[in-house]
């Protein structure tokens, strides 16, 4: 297949991780649903002009984003800083006040919530995963993609937030977001994961069906820059674990960065690693004394964790979220409980898949009186 950022016509094979939940942020209300929800193949194969991984046998009719998946992060008071902070950061550095900002995918409408009360802005979301009942103030949400055929009207400030990851073909949203760009010379703000991160040393479970494409500084640049957007100011957040650029409308240009040949080599340990990772923590679990272990986090990243070394469901999970306590995780079927239930068990080992939230956790579990070691995955 022809790379989803460059356009190059062929990719070459990476790593093929078998078969995996198609929606990670789905929850079931029985353990038999969550086991037998559907699944897809990841088969990663990767650009050599570029660097820019993708998934080679994603199918998108087995993905239906609605009102029940829940992806949202904002329950993490570590993730409501940083989005906080990013929000901050537009309206006072970028000049975002009294505006209209649309936001390509956005969620239950948190973000633009924020920017509408820092800066007296008002703005539009689009995502199919909102509650057409959900109100908020000086924000317009509509239950729905955002479509190339739709006509935006003026804004200042587009955001498009851990989206295109997600897409078949970016490239076609992209070019019709900037071909449909109003206003006065707005500004993109275009945020994804850093395959940098999820395939460096403390990456690996951020590998999930839902997303299509794994992008490098160097293939997002690419994209967006083939796409007719001028880049103004990159850079990586949140631990080094999203890549984010500022762009504005500009000339189509096809060149790539500098940087591939580094990122290449990254790629060419990570089928080893997972390996054997995967193969020491499922010899982990199946021990005796595995009741001893608990996953904390039901988000993406423990899902593709739970599937690749866990399908006895043998751990407990826990999770911040109270909309997950009481549900089904997909594939494995591990019920996601109170962090506040571990107070009443002898914990040992509380694994985490994402190093940020390791002060965060250790914290919190020092409130609730567990006395156990934080491990990262």
């Amino acid at each position: 297949m022809s790379c989803r950022a460059c356009g190059q016509p062929a990719t070459e094979p990476l790593v093929d991780l078998g078969p995996a939940p198609a929606l990670v942020g789905a929850l079931w209300d029985d353990a038999d649903g969550a086991r037998g929800s559907v699944r897809g193949q990841l088969d990663l194969h990767v650009c050599r002009r570029c660097g820019h991984v993708q998934n080679d046998a994603f199918d998108a009719t087995l993905i239906d984003y609605d009102v029940d998946y829940d992806n949202s992060l904002h329950h993490s008071p570590t993730f409501q800083r940083f989005a906080d902070d990013l929000a901050h950061r537009l309206v006072d550095e970028r000049g975002i006040r009294d505006s209209h900002v649309v936001e390509v995918g956005s969620g239950k409408g948190d973000f633009l919530a924020a920017m509408a009360r820092l800066g007296d802005n008002t703005g539009t979301g689009y995502d199919p995963t909102v509650d057409p009942d959900l109100r908020v103030d000086g924000v317009t949400l509509v239950p729905d993609y955002f479509r190339p055929e739709l006509h935006l009207e003026p804004y200042d400030l587009l955001v498009c937030r851990h989206v295109l990851e997600h897409l078949d073909d970016p490239a076609t949203m992209l070019r019709a977001l900037r071909d449909e760009a109003s206003g006065e010379d707005p500004l993109f703000y275009l945020e994804v994961p850093s395959a940098e991160f999820n395939f460096g040393p403390e990456g690996m479970w951020d590998s999930i069906y839902p997303h299509v494409s794994y992008f490098s500084a160097q293939s997002l640049e690419a994209l967006v820059s083939r796409c007719g957007l001028r880049v103004e100011a990159s850079g990586t957040a949140f631990g080094g674990q999203f890549l984010w650029v500022e762009a504005r409308p500009g000339r189509l240009d096809d060149t790539v960065p500098d940087g591939v040949a580094e990122h290449l080599a990254l790629l060419a340990a990570f089928g080893e690693r997972w390996r054997s990772t995967t193969r020491h923590w499922r010899d982990r679990i199946g021990a005796d004394d595995s009741d001893e272990l608990v996953l904390w986090g039901a988000g993406a990243k423990g899902v593709t964790f739970l599937n690749a070394v866990d399908d006895g469901a043998r751990l407990t999970v826990v999770d911040l979220n109270p909309n997950k306590w009481g549900r089904y995780l997909p594939g494995t079927g591990h019920r996601v409980q109170d962090p506040a239930s571990l107070g009443e068990r002898a914990v040992a080992l509380v694994l985490i898949t994402n190093p940020v939230y390791r002060d965060e956790i250790s914290h919190h579990l020092e409130q609730i009186g567990v006395h156990a070691d934080v491990v990262g995955l």
